[in-house]
């Protein structure tokens, strides 16, 4: 176990830093910038849980911290991007009635998506809503990409029912 004093830690990030940036880089794809950011709150983090307990391995800790980092700003960062309810329907229609058709079906699409389990809405909202490929959901959810794909299809299917039950 290794208590680190400031030069010691500095040292430590200096040295490991690239692969880290390397790591970042590959798992979030939004350039150089953003993944520098990342490593530096994934240091801090590190600093931080320095203090609080001795580091047997630090840097397989920081490459843990630093996944977790990145996870957590996809997480946000699609949620932010791309929210459900700021869809704008209204650019595409230009009749009143249709318009108010359109959103009581998109209202009512919506609803089913939220009573879904937890990793189903997900699953349905990282790709039919926001794009997100097979791999990046299997890696936002921690899951295989075959059970995205059977979380999808569950999804849909509730949704279908759900959606023909209302109509009849």
């Amino acid at each position: 176990m290794i208590k680190m004093t400031n030069r010691e830690f500095e040292i430590l990030i200096q040295r490991i830093r690239p692969r880290l940036v390397a790591f970042a880089q590959g798992f979030i794809k939004t350039g150089a910038a953003t993944a520098e950011d990342m490593v530096q709150e994934a240091a801090l983090k590190l600093w931080n849980s320095r203090e609080m307990k001795e580091i047997r391995n630090p840097e397989a800790l920081s490459v843990t911290i630093l996944r977790n980092v990145c996870l957590d700003y996809l997480r946000v960062k699609k949620n932010n991007n791309c929210k459900l309810d700021s869809i704008n329907i209204n650019a595409y229609l230009t009749d009143f009635s249709e318009t108010m058709e359109k959103r009581e079906r998109f209202s009512s699409v919506a609803g089913c998506i939220n009573s879904l389990p937890p990793d189903q809405m997900m699953a349905i909202r990282l790709r039919d809503i926001m794009g997100c490929e097979m791999n990046e959901i299997a890696t936002i959810l921690s899951t295989s990409e075959q059970n995205v794909r059977t979380l999808l299809s569950r999804g849909r299917q509730k949704i279908r029912e759900k959606l023909f039950r209302d109509e009849a």
